[in-house]
Protein backbone atom coordinates (compact mmCIF):
# COMPACT_ATOMS: atom_id res chain seq x y z
CA UNK A 1 0.00 0.00 0.00
CA UNK A 2 0.80 3.27 -0.53
CA UNK A 3 -0.75 6.10 1.28
CA UNK A 4 -0.75 10.10 2.02
CA UNK A 5 -2.23 12.37 4.45
CA UNK A 6 -4.72 15.14 4.93
CA UNK A 7 -7.01 17.06 7.76
CA UNK A 8 -10.47 18.41 7.63
CA UNK A 9 -9.11 22.05 8.36
CA UNK A 10 -8.17 22.25 4.63
CA UNK A 11 -4.20 21.35 5.17
CA UNK A 12 -2.45 21.05 2.58
CA UNK A 13 -2.72 17.25 1.10
CA UNK A 14 0.53 15.18 1.54
CA UNK A 15 0.70 11.39 -0.45
CA UNK A 16 2.36 10.37 -3.47
CA UNK A 17 4.07 6.88 -3.00
CA UNK A 18 5.81 4.67 -0.69
CA UNK A 19 8.17 8.00 0.41
CA UNK A 20 5.04 10.12 0.90
CA UNK A 21 3.47 7.78 3.20
CA UNK A 22 6.75 7.47 5.61
CA UNK A 23 7.42 11.05 5.80
CA UNK A 24 4.13 11.64 6.76
CA UNK A 25 3.97 9.32 9.62
CA UNK A 26 7.22 10.97 10.58
CA UNK A 27 5.38 13.94 10.36
CA UNK A 28 2.43 12.86 12.19
CA UNK A 29 4.97 11.76 15.07
CA UNK A 30 7.24 15.41 15.43
CA UNK A 31 3.16 16.90 15.74
CA UNK A 32 1.73 14.93 18.96
CA UNK A 33 6.00 15.39 20.23
CA UNK A 34 5.12 18.89 19.63
CA UNK A 35 1.73 19.14 21.28
CA UNK A 36 3.36 17.77 24.43
CA UNK A 37 5.73 20.48 25.02
CA UNK A 38 3.53 22.93 23.43
CA UNK A 39 4.36 25.34 20.06
CA UNK A 40 4.90 28.69 18.93
CA UNK A 41 8.06 29.81 17.97
CA UNK A 42 8.32 33.06 20.56
CA UNK A 43 9.83 36.38 20.22
CA UNK A 44 13.30 37.01 21.81
CA UNK A 45 12.11 40.83 21.81
CA UNK A 46 12.57 40.82 26.25
CA UNK A 47 8.51 39.59 25.83
CA UNK A 48 6.61 36.12 26.30
CA UNK A 49 2.74 35.95 25.42
CA UNK A 50 1.86 35.70 29.15
CA UNK A 51 4.28 38.46 30.17
CA UNK A 52 7.48 39.95 30.41
CA UNK A 53 11.20 37.66 29.62
CA UNK A 54 13.96 39.63 31.12
CA UNK A 55 17.74 39.57 31.12
CA UNK A 56 20.91 41.16 30.11
CA UNK A 57 21.09 41.88 26.54
CA UNK A 58 17.94 40.13 25.97
CA UNK A 59 20.02 36.73 26.21
CA UNK A 60 16.87 34.65 27.27
CA UNK A 61 14.87 33.29 24.70
CA UNK A 62 11.34 31.17 25.17
CA UNK A 63 11.35 29.19 22.46
CA UNK A 64 7.97 27.63 23.82
CA UNK A 65 4.93 28.34 25.80
CA UNK A 66 1.89 26.52 26.85
CA UNK A 67 -0.31 27.30 29.33
CA UNK A 68 -3.44 25.56 30.91
CA UNK A 69 -6.18 27.73 32.85
CA UNK A 70 -9.06 27.37 34.67
CA UNK A 71 -11.66 29.50 36.62
CA UNK A 72 -14.42 28.61 39.15
CA UNK A 73 -16.47 31.90 38.89
CA UNK A 74 -13.93 33.24 42.17
CA UNK A 75 -10.93 31.70 41.89
CA UNK A 76 -8.46 31.07 38.87
CA UNK A 77 -5.54 28.68 38.17
CA UNK A 78 -2.52 29.12 35.52
CA UNK A 79 0.09 26.32 34.85
CA UNK A 80 2.15 27.28 32.26
CA UNK A 81 5.86 25.71 31.13
CA UNK A 82 8.29 27.31 29.27
CA UNK A 83 11.06 26.17 27.14
CA UNK A 84 13.88 28.67 27.70
CA UNK A 85 17.05 29.07 26.43
CA UNK A 86 19.12 31.53 28.31
CA UNK A 87 22.72 32.70 28.16
CA UNK A 88 22.65 34.10 31.38
CA UNK A 89 22.04 33.11 35.20
CA UNK A 90 19.83 36.28 35.79
CA UNK A 91 17.22 35.37 33.34
CA UNK A 92 13.56 36.29 34.61
CA UNK A 93 9.84 36.58 33.91
CA UNK A 94 7.24 38.90 34.69
CA UNK A 95 4.00 37.64 35.38
CA UNK A 96 0.93 40.25 36.01
CA UNK A 97 -1.94 39.02 37.78
CA UNK A 98 -5.46 40.37 38.74
CA UNK A 99 -4.76 39.75 42.64
CA UNK A 100 -1.61 38.37 44.80
CA UNK A 101 -0.85 35.16 43.39
CA UNK A 102 0.11 31.81 45.02
CA UNK A 103 3.11 30.29 43.38
CA UNK A 104 3.64 26.24 43.34
CA UNK A 105 5.28 23.93 41.43
CA UNK A 106 3.26 22.10 38.88
CA UNK A 107 2.95 18.84 37.69
CA UNK A 108 5.55 17.65 35.30
CA UNK A 109 2.65 14.79 33.49
CA UNK A 110 0.33 17.70 33.35
CA UNK A 111 0.57 18.75 29.46
CA UNK A 112 1.64 15.21 28.31
CA UNK A 113 -1.73 13.81 29.79
CA UNK A 114 -3.48 17.16 28.03
CA UNK A 115 -1.64 16.09 24.95
CA UNK A 116 -2.85 12.68 24.97
CA UNK A 117 -6.68 13.64 25.76
CA UNK A 118 -6.30 16.07 22.70
CA UNK A 119 -4.65 13.93 20.00
CA UNK A 120 -6.17 14.43 16.71
CA UNK A 121 -8.45 11.50 15.68
CA UNK A 122 -6.62 9.31 12.89
CA UNK A 123 -8.75 7.55 9.87
CA UNK A 124 -7.76 5.29 7.24
CA UNK A 125 -9.27 5.72 3.34
CA UNK A 126 -8.39 3.53 0.93
CA UNK A 127 -8.06 4.55 -2.90
CA UNK A 128 -8.04 3.55 -5.90
CA UNK A 129 -5.81 5.85 -8.16
CA UNK A 130 -2.72 8.47 -6.39
CA UNK A 131 -4.23 12.35 -5.74
CA UNK A 132 -7.63 11.22 -4.83
CA UNK A 133 -8.81 12.95 -1.52
CA UNK A 134 -8.10 16.36 0.39
CA UNK A 135 -9.20 17.52 2.09
CA UNK A 136 -12.52 49.39 35.77
CA UNK A 137 -9.45 51.63 36.83
CA UNK A 138 -7.67 53.75 40.25
CA UNK A 139 -5.62 56.57 40.71
CA UNK A 140 -1.77 55.64 40.01
CA UNK A 141 0.86 54.98 43.07
CA UNK A 142 2.78 58.25 44.53
CA UNK A 143 5.69 58.15 42.39
CA UNK A 144 9.10 55.98 43.40
CA UNK A 145 6.57 54.12 45.65
CA UNK A 146 7.80 50.37 45.96
CA UNK A 147 5.95 47.17 45.85
CA UNK A 148 5.23 45.11 48.60
CA UNK A 149 6.48 41.93 48.80
CA UNK A 150 3.82 39.17 49.75
CA UNK A 151 5.52 36.19 49.45
CA UNK A 152 8.94 34.37 47.88
CA UNK A 153 8.85 30.75 47.30
CA UNK A 154 12.22 28.59 45.44
CA UNK A 155 10.77 26.02 43.38
CA UNK A 156 13.64 23.96 42.24
CA UNK A 157 16.20 26.38 40.13
CA UNK A 158 13.66 29.63 40.39
CA UNK A 159 12.69 32.03 42.36
CA UNK A 160 8.94 33.34 42.55
CA UNK A 161 8.68 36.44 44.59
CA UNK A 162 4.94 37.96 44.50
CA UNK A 163 4.86 41.70 44.67
CA UNK A 164 1.89 44.05 44.65
CA UNK A 165 1.13 47.60 44.66
CA UNK A 166 4.32 50.78 44.38
CA UNK A 167 4.50 52.83 41.20
CA UNK A 168 5.97 52.11 38.10
CA UNK A 169 9.51 53.84 39.20
CA UNK A 170 8.96 52.30 42.29
CA UNK A 171 8.55 48.84 40.68
CA UNK A 172 11.27 49.57 37.93
CA UNK A 173 13.68 50.28 40.78
CA UNK A 174 13.24 47.17 42.91
CA UNK A 175 13.34 45.03 39.93
CA UNK A 176 16.54 46.33 38.69
CA UNK A 177 18.20 46.04 42.11
CA UNK A 178 16.99 42.15 42.55
CA UNK A 179 18.36 41.40 39.05
CA UNK A 180 15.48 42.01 36.90
CA UNK A 181 16.93 44.20 33.90
CA UNK A 182 14.41 45.57 31.49
CA UNK A 183 14.29 47.32 28.60
CA UNK A 184 12.09 50.47 28.52
CA UNK A 185 9.74 49.57 26.41
CA UNK A 186 8.82 46.16 28.64
CA UNK A 187 8.60 48.52 31.90
CA UNK A 188 6.54 50.68 30.12
CA UNK A 189 3.94 47.40 29.51
CA UNK A 190 3.18 47.64 33.37
CA UNK A 191 1.88 50.80 34.18
CA UNK A 192 -1.63 49.78 32.81
CA UNK A 193 -1.43 47.08 35.15
CA UNK A 194 -0.19 49.19 37.75
CA UNK A 195 -3.04 51.70 37.25
CA UNK A 196 -5.51 48.81 37.74
CA UNK A 197 -4.01 47.46 40.83
CA UNK A 198 -2.82 44.04 39.81
CA UNK A 199 -0.37 42.40 41.35
CA UNK A 200 3.03 40.72 39.58
CA UNK A 201 5.01 37.64 40.38
CA UNK A 202 8.46 37.75 38.84
CA UNK A 203 10.86 34.58 38.32
CA UNK A 204 14.13 34.27 38.10
CA UNK A 205 16.22 31.25 37.85
CA UNK A 206 18.62 30.98 41.39
CA UNK A 207 21.63 28.85 40.01
CA UNK A 208 24.90 30.08 38.93
CA UNK A 209 25.06 28.47 35.49
CA UNK A 210 22.77 29.25 32.31
CA UNK A 211 19.31 26.71 31.62
CA UNK A 212 18.79 25.70 28.52
CA UNK A 213 15.09 23.41 28.21
CA UNK A 214 12.28 23.29 29.51
CA UNK A 215 11.65 24.36 32.75
CA UNK A 216 9.04 22.25 34.95
CA UNK A 217 5.40 23.78 35.27
CA UNK A 218 4.67 26.40 37.27
CA UNK A 219 1.16 26.94 39.03
CA UNK A 220 -0.03 30.48 39.59
CA UNK A 221 -3.55 31.01 41.61
CA UNK A 222 -4.94 34.07 42.78
CA UNK A 223 -8.81 35.09 42.54
CA UNK A 224 -10.09 36.88 39.78
CA UNK A 225 -13.97 38.18 38.99
CA UNK A 226 -13.70 36.89 35.33
CA UNK A 227 -11.18 34.19 33.37
CA UNK A 228 -8.55 36.54 32.12
CA UNK A 229 -5.00 35.24 30.82
CA UNK A 230 -2.48 38.40 30.19
CA UNK A 231 -1.19 39.36 27.03
CA UNK A 232 -0.41 43.40 27.26
CA UNK A 233 3.07 42.93 27.63
CA UNK A 234 3.05 41.30 24.64
CA UNK A 235 2.76 44.83 23.28
CA UNK A 236 6.85 44.91 23.52
CA UNK A 237 7.33 41.92 21.03
CA UNK A 238 9.30 42.57 17.99
CA UNK A 239 7.56 39.09 15.97
CA UNK A 240 4.35 37.38 15.72
CA UNK A 241 3.15 35.48 18.87
CA UNK A 242 1.96 32.40 19.02
CA UNK A 243 -0.14 31.12 22.02
CA UNK A 244 -1.35 27.73 22.91
CA UNK A 245 -3.81 27.45 25.95
CA UNK A 246 -6.12 24.50 27.43
CA UNK A 247 -8.89 25.96 29.17
CA UNK A 248 -11.11 24.42 31.64
CA UNK A 249 -14.63 25.15 32.49
CA UNK A 250 -18.09 24.15 32.65
CA UNK A 251 -18.81 24.63 29.07
CA UNK A 252 -16.92 25.03 25.83
CA UNK A 253 -15.08 28.72 25.98
CA UNK A 254 -14.41 31.18 23.74
CA UNK A 255 -12.11 34.80 23.89
CA UNK A 256 -14.74 37.45 24.34
CA UNK A 257 -12.17 40.72 24.58
CA UNK A 258 -11.91 43.02 22.62
CA UNK A 259 -9.01 42.08 20.46
CA UNK A 260 -10.19 38.15 19.42
CA UNK A 261 -11.78 40.10 16.50
CA UNK A 262 -8.48 41.19 15.20
CA UNK A 263 -6.20 37.90 16.14
CA UNK A 264 -6.76 34.35 14.97
CA UNK A 265 -8.17 31.72 17.17
CA UNK A 266 -8.15 28.02 16.08
CA UNK A 267 -10.00 25.71 18.49
CA UNK A 268 -7.54 22.18 18.20
CA UNK A 269 -10.37 20.59 20.73
CA UNK A 270 -13.12 20.82 22.71
CA UNK A 271 -15.04 18.43 24.63
CA UNK A 272 -15.43 16.98 28.19
CA UNK A 273 -12.47 14.45 29.46
CA UNK A 274 -11.95 11.73 31.77
CA UNK A 275 -10.17 8.89 32.49
CA UNK A 276 -7.59 11.72 33.74
CA UNK A 277 -4.35 10.47 35.29
CA UNK A 278 -2.54 12.96 36.12
CA UNK A 279 -3.37 14.58 39.92
CA UNK A 280 -3.11 17.83 39.12
CA UNK A 281 -5.54 17.95 36.30
CA UNK A 282 -7.85 15.82 37.87
CA UNK A 283 -7.99 18.27 40.92
CA UNK A 284 -8.64 20.95 38.31
CA UNK A 285 -11.56 19.38 36.40
CA UNK A 286 -13.22 18.95 39.92
CA UNK A 287 -16.38 20.60 40.24
CA UNK A 288 -17.87 20.06 37.12
CA UNK A 289 -15.51 21.98 34.93
CA UNK A 290 -14.41 19.00 32.88
CA UNK A 291 -15.01 20.65 29.38
CA UNK A 292 -11.94 21.59 27.80
CA UNK A 293 -11.23 23.98 25.27
CA UNK A 294 -7.65 24.23 23.00
CA UNK A 295 -7.22 27.60 21.74
CA UNK A 296 -4.30 28.14 19.44
CA UNK A 297 -4.07 31.80 18.99
CA UNK A 298 -1.68 33.93 15.89
CA UNK A 299 -1.29 37.74 16.77
CA UNK A 300 0.79 39.28 13.55
CA UNK A 301 1.46 42.52 14.78
CA UNK A 302 1.74 42.48 19.06
CA UNK A 303 2.14 46.42 18.71
CA UNK A 304 -1.84 46.41 18.47
CA UNK A 305 -2.49 44.49 21.44
CA UNK A 306 -5.13 46.50 23.65
CA UNK A 307 -6.47 43.95 26.22
CA UNK A 308 -5.52 40.96 27.72
CA UNK A 309 -7.53 37.30 26.79
CA UNK A 310 -10.47 37.18 28.10
CA UNK A 311 -12.90 34.06 27.90
CA UNK A 312 -16.42 33.34 28.25
CA UNK A 313 -18.68 30.45 27.78
CA UNK A 314 -19.55 30.16 23.77
CA UNK A 315 -23.00 29.36 22.67
CA UNK A 316 -22.76 26.09 22.44
CA UNK A 317 -20.60 22.93 23.65
CA UNK A 318 -20.25 21.25 20.46
CA UNK A 319 -17.31 19.21 20.20
CA UNK A 320 -14.51 19.19 18.33
CA UNK A 321 -11.53 16.71 17.81
CA UNK A 322 -9.22 17.39 14.54
CA UNK A 323 -9.31 14.59 11.96
CA UNK A 324 -6.09 13.32 10.94
CA UNK A 325 -6.60 11.01 7.59
CA UNK A 326 -4.30 8.51 6.30
CA UNK A 327 -4.56 7.19 2.65
CA UNK A 328 -4.15 3.91 1.57
CA UNK A 329 -3.87 3.44 -1.92
CA UNK A 330 -4.58 0.11 -2.95
CA UNK A 331 -2.16 -1.59 -5.49
CA UNK A 332 -0.93 -3.85 -7.93
CA UNK A 333 2.29 -5.09 -9.09
CA UNK A 334 3.79 -2.44 -7.06
CA UNK A 335 1.82 0.69 -8.10
CA UNK A 336 -1.68 2.25 -7.49
CA UNK A 337 -4.11 -0.54 -8.53
CA UNK A 338 -6.31 2.18 -10.25
CA UNK A 339 -3.84 3.23 -12.35
CA UNK A 340 -2.89 -0.40 -13.46
CA UNK A 341 -6.72 -0.90 -14.24
CA UNK A 342 -7.05 2.22 -16.44
CA UNK A 343 -3.82 1.41 -18.13
CA UNK A 344 -4.94 -2.11 -18.94
CA UNK A 345 -8.20 -0.98 -20.29
CA UNK A 346 -6.36 1.76 -22.27
CA UNK A 347 -3.66 -0.65 -23.54
CA UNK A 348 -7.47 -3.41 -25.07
CA UNK A 349 -8.91 -0.49 -26.32
CA UNK A 350 -5.81 0.60 -28.44
CA UNK A 351 -5.42 -2.68 -29.26
CA UNK A 352 -8.84 -3.23 -30.11
CA UNK A 353 -8.87 0.38 -32.34
CA UNK A 354 -6.02 -1.31 -34.16
CA UNK A 355 -7.61 -4.27 -34.83
CA UNK A 356 -10.45 -2.66 -36.17
CA UNK A 357 -8.49 -0.09 -38.23
CA UNK A 358 -6.45 -3.30 -39.84
CA UNK A 359 -9.74 -4.83 -41.24
CA UNK A 360 -10.87 -1.10 -42.72
CA UNK A 361 -7.76 -1.12 -44.87
CA UNK A 362 -7.78 -5.01 -45.46
CA UNK A 363 -8.13 -4.94 -49.36
CA UNK A 364 -10.98 -6.33 -50.60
Amino acid sequence: MTSGLHTDGGAANYSRGMRTHIAVRLAATAALLLSAVGFGAFAPAAACACGGVVSPGNSATVHDEVALAGWDGRRETIVMRLALESGTDHAALIVPTPTPARVSAGSAGTFPELARLTAPEIVTERHWFAGDGGGETSAAAPPGRGPTILEQVRLGPIEATTLSGGSLDGLRNWLGANGYEMKPEVTATLDPYLRENWSFVAVKLTGAGTLTGALDPIRLTFDSDRFVYPMRMSRAAESPQTVRLYLLGAHRLQRTDADAGTQYNGVEFAGRIGDIEDQELRELTGGGNDYLTELSVGIHHPASITTDFVFAAAPGDETYRRRVTDIEYVELFGFPAGTVILGVVSLAAALVLFAVVRVVRRPS
